[in-house]
């Protein structure tokens, strides 16, 4: 029977490192390393402010019929009276017993409002019309600092108003809200 030989755990390579860490940690010597940092002079971070204001008065309570053309019934200035951009975006809501075949388109542009929605919106302009049921936006609109233009609302009734809708009124109520959106 051949005898085999012992193998040490660490093995010829374990009893180097050993050898080589116990050299390290006994010899004499320094040990350095640097550190540099500077100073900068103090900065203030702030962020803008958000002001949008509406302006007008009065309004028309022109009557509108199913299906029928759609009528000019306020005009307002609305102006970015703060210092950053505004993105705009709207919601309609009424009450009433038209409220639910209300149609109200709303135009925010520069220039004078016309009797009817222009059938070509000028490219600067952003544009809501929806029921008061569900809004939906047309056309992104954003309002520079110091800006302003002109906000008219238009009404009409849904093709689909039920039958016997003679007489019968709704209160609209427009909520325009303005987002701060990072400067350009």
């Amino acid at each position: 029977m051949s005898r085999k030989k012992a193998k040490a755990p660490l093995g010829i390579a374990g009893l180097i490192a050993g050898v080589v860490a116990v050299a390290v940690v006994m010899a004499p010597g320094t040990l350095s390393y640097f550190v540099s940092s500077t100073q900068t002079q103090a900065v203030s971070v702030s962020s803008g402010g958000a002001a949008l204001v509406i302006t007008g008065t009065g309004g028309s309570s022109t009557g509108v019929y199913p299906g029928g053309p759609a009528q000019l019934i306020a005009t307002r200035t609305i102006a970015n009276t703060g210092d950053v951009p505004l993105s705009l975006a709207s919601t309609f809501s009424a009450t009433g017993g038209l409220a639910a075949s209300v149609i109200l388109t709303v135009g925010v542009q520069s220039g004078a409002c016309a009797a009817t929605p222009p059938a070509t919106w000028p490219a600067d302009s952003g544009r809501w019309q929806g029921t008061t049921a569900a809004s939906t936006t047309a056309a992104d609109t954003t309002l520079a600092p110091g800006a302003a233009r002109t906000m008219c609302v238009w009404q009409s009734l849904d093709a689909s108003a039920p039958n016997g809708t003679q007489g019968q009124t709704a209160a609209a109520a427009i909520t325009i809200t303005g987002t701060q959106i990072a400067a350009p």
